[in-house]
């Protein structure tokens, strides 16, 4: 294990962790454990490419494997991929394979393909959009996931919108003893040259006192530059409505 270009695993996680756009999906706990790394390696984990139609994209994944002193070890996932707007290699940092499966799922639909990272993808590119009506009725739902009460904190750290949740939320949602992340259903499909990613994802919580709340993740690369971005907002039909307003925002009609 190690990589010569750089002298220590804790350089190497700084670096990887510097040219994230995401450092903060990375837990905590998470951290706490590379702190103790003696070597590392990368690993090729998934590929992909479209030459056609111009310009050409690259996706690649890599696993990040850290050999800690206890003699565990402890996998990083990183999701390299060239930017829509031509501004160069962006990068995402995940601790959990499913997180880097989906941000995969993101950036092959955005190449104009679908299916497993590896491989070769030619074809024209659509423009998708995934956001959800108002008012769907969902499915009863287990709440699988634990660390709940981590999970609301620091999806609210990472939203950018002003109006976003604030301390109240996250106070209730420090008592949650499980939640359920589902995509909202409602895809919308325009043809022609733009390479966007718009969707909405509930962010389900199970209280304490058996109530249910949720919370609704925007996310998208409608910045400018292509860098992904993270919205939450407390009501599906608000996330709808963020949705429309970017893509006005941008000459496009949802």
């Amino acid at each position: 294990m190690g990589d010569k270009g750089h002298l220590t695993p804790a350089h190497h996680l700084e670096e990887l962790l510097a040219r994230a756009q995401n450092p903060f999906d990375v837990r905590d706990e998470v951290l706490d454990r590379l702190r103790s790394a003696v070597m590392f390696q990368v690993e090729l984990y998934g590929w992909r490419h479209r030459n056609s139609p111009r310009p050409a994209l690259r996706c690649s994944s890599f696993r990040h494997v850290f050999l800690l002193s206890d003699g565990s070890s402890l996998l990083l996932w990183e999701l390299c991929y060239d930017s829509p707007g031509g501004a160069g290699e962006l990068h995402e940092v995940y601790d959990d394979a499913e997180a880097l499966r989906r941000s995969e799922r993101r950036v092959h639909r955005r190449m104009g393909a679908e299916g497993e990272p590896d491989g070769a993808a030619h074809g024209a590119v659509s423009f998708d959009f995934f956001t959800g009506a108002p008012g769907t009725a969902y499915p009863h739902r287990e709440y699988p996931e634990g660390d709940s009460a981590e999970h609301a904190r620091r999806l609210l750290r990472r939203a950018e919108n002003p109006d976003r949740p604030g301390e109240e939320t996250l106070r209730l949602l420090s008592s949650a003893l499980g939640h359920h992340i589902m995509h909202v259903p409602g895809p919308r499909v325009h043809t022609g040259d733009c390479q966007v990613w718009c969707s909405v994802y509930e962010h389900a919580f199970l209280l304490a006192d058996g109530t249910e709340v949720s919370l609704y993740e925007l996310e998208h690369n409608m910045t400018g530059s292509g860098r992904l971005a993270c919205e939450v907002y407390l009501e599906e039909s608000v996330a709808d409505q963020a949705a429309h307003r970017l893509a006005r925002e941008r000459g496009l009609d949802l």
